[in-house]
């Protein structure tokens, strides 16, 4: 391909086959290439890759997952699965220390700040109060660099019909 092709950006890294532009990129002149990729251009026509699905929420014996309906005091695992490497759960506790506030906090990531992977909270004495309570589990996979973030709730009855 002749003629002269400028590409500018304020900041530059190249490592390997794989460069990256902090601050966009901007091409003067047309550029043809089979070899760039990424998951967003904009004005570019780009492949439509499909994310890696999570499954997340109760195990069921036949391999769904379904939300969490449960009596108070009986013991939970929120499960998550599909092709990652590590999981990370996070709570939204009510305090009512002050009043009602709502705090998300992480309850279960693996060994490892985590690397090696746990993917399921257990809550042994479950909930003894009757509500919704939510989670969000965060999934990554580091061979493709995809991270993806999922919830799902335990909604805690009396009794249940």
């Amino acid at each position: 391909m002749g003629g002269i092709h400028k590409i500018t950006s304020s900041l530059f890294i190249q490592s390997g086959s794989v460069a990256h532009f902090k601050n966009g990129i901007n091409i003067t002149g047309s550029l043809s290439s089979s070899t760039i990729s990424s998951p967003d251009f904009i004005g570019l026509e780009t492949s439509n890759e499909v994310d890696i699905p999570l499954n997340v929420g109760r195990d069921m014996e036949d391999g769904t997952y379904q939300e969490w309906i449960t009596p108070p005091n009986i013991p939970i695992r929120i499960t998550a699965s599909g092709d990652f490497d590590g999981f990370c759960f996070i709570e939204n506790q009510t305090l009512t220390v002050t009043g009602p506030t709502s705090t998300w906090r992480t309850v279960n990531k693996g060994n490892s700040n985590g690397l090696s992977p746990k993917s399921f909270y257990q809550r042994e004495n479950g909930y003894d109060t009757p509500g919704v309570y939510e989670y969000l589990i965060i999934a990554n996979n580091s061979s493709s660099l995809k991270t993806i973030v999922k919830g799902t709730t335990v909604t805690v009855l009396n009794a249940l019909t």
